[in-house]
């Protein structure tokens, strides 16, 4: 996917001359590589997706955050909240005089970026291109610590007293369950033997299954983003029957011959709509059904995912259909 706020910042950040190097949630893209031969750089993101196509590249990806760093650069993800506990982290990871150097497009909120780490850092530096913006400040003893000390809590792992599970931002729905969710387990009849959610989240409808379906022998757990899948793990703590998989439903193999999968797919590639992921992801759904299995599916009304069910189910039909949303039950 092309991002000019990306490009930006790895053109500016091959050009700093350090030591150590945190590309801070972190995409693939070509340059990375000359840079990560010419010093010392670590990479970090939790998404599955982007850490594939980082290793790709021949990258060494972590999850964790960790050492100490000149410089880190960073593009901030869709979520406001999570990005400034993101830029309050780097912060601590910065060596005294070190840099962070920031990228984002002016359409999903540059200059509020700016802004806000102006007051974090008390200076900031600045340039624009290709309707981007640029932007970069120094951990001196400016630093406010005690709004950084607000934006790490304010990103940290709580329980949400909408939905009483545990949830964090950036997360989908994250504050409260989304309709389409909700409407699906609405829907669950009692579900036995192994059971995956996939695309889980924080668990919002693993915590149903387990608390409604008794027959159930094993819960698989699929989820890309390493971040909620540890949410749906504290969601799911107590039943002993729970297996994770922090992967990439769309090019890596899914758990197979399950006798249910629910799943509330995604359809939007950061933050543009992808009407072939969803499809991908519900072809992969039922590839992982056993002879028998039986598919439950909520999707917005328009997205046609019929035209999958008719490829890969012997039946299914719509159960429910309201608030712009369906309930699809397959059956393979």
């Amino acid at each position: 996917m092309d991002s000019p706020a990306l490009d930006l910042l790895a053109e500016a950040g091959c050009k700093q001359h350090v030591d150590r190097v945190l590309i801070l949630n972190a995409q693939a893209h070509p340059l990375w590589v000359g840079l990560s031969q010419q010093t010392d750089v670590q990479f970090t993101q939790t998404f599955k997706p982007y850490i594939l196509q980082l290793e790709a590249l021949g990258l060494n990806v972590s999850s964790q955050l960790e050492g100490e760093f000149d410089l880190i650069l960073f593009v901030p993800s869709k979520d406001k909240k999570q990005s400034l506990g993101w830029i309050a982290e780097a912060m601590n990871h910065l060596s005294d005089g070190g840099k962070l150097m920031m990228a984002c497009e002016n359409q999903y909120g540059a200059k509020s970026y700016e802004s806000a780490l102006k007051k974090l850092a008390g200076a900031t530096a600045s340039s624009s291109k290709s309707k981007c913006r640029l932007f970069s400040a120094k951990k001196t003893s400016a630093l406010n610590v005690e709004l950084q000390q607000q934006w790490l809590v304010d990103t940290k792992p709580q329980v949400m007293a909408s939905h009483g599970l545990w949830a964090q931002s950036g997360l989908f729905s994250w504050k409260k369950a989304d309709i389409g969710s909700t409407m699906l387990l609405n829907h669950l009849p009692q579900l036995s033997g192994k059971v995956m959610d996939l695309c889980c989240g924080y668990g919002l409808l693993a915590k149903h299954i387990i608390q409604h379906s008794d027959a159930v022998s094993k819960l698989h757990l699929v989820e890309a983003d390493s971040l909620a899948l540890a949410c749906a793990v504290k969601n799911t703590q107590g039943f002993e029957h729970v297996i994770t998989h922090h992967l990439d439903a769309v090019h890596e193999l899914l758990p197979k011959h399950m006798d249910a999968v629910v799943c509330n797919p995604p359809f939007h590639t950061g933050q543009i709509r992808d009407v072939e992921l969803g499809k991908t992801i519900v072809s992969k759904a039922c590839g992982a059904l056993t002879h028998g299995g039986e598919l439950f599916l909520v999707a917005n009304r328009q997205l046609p995912y019929e035209q999958v069910l008719d490829t890969f189910l012997r039946s299914y039909e719509c159960v429910a259909v309201g608030d712009g949303f369906k309930i699809i039950r397959g059956k393979k």
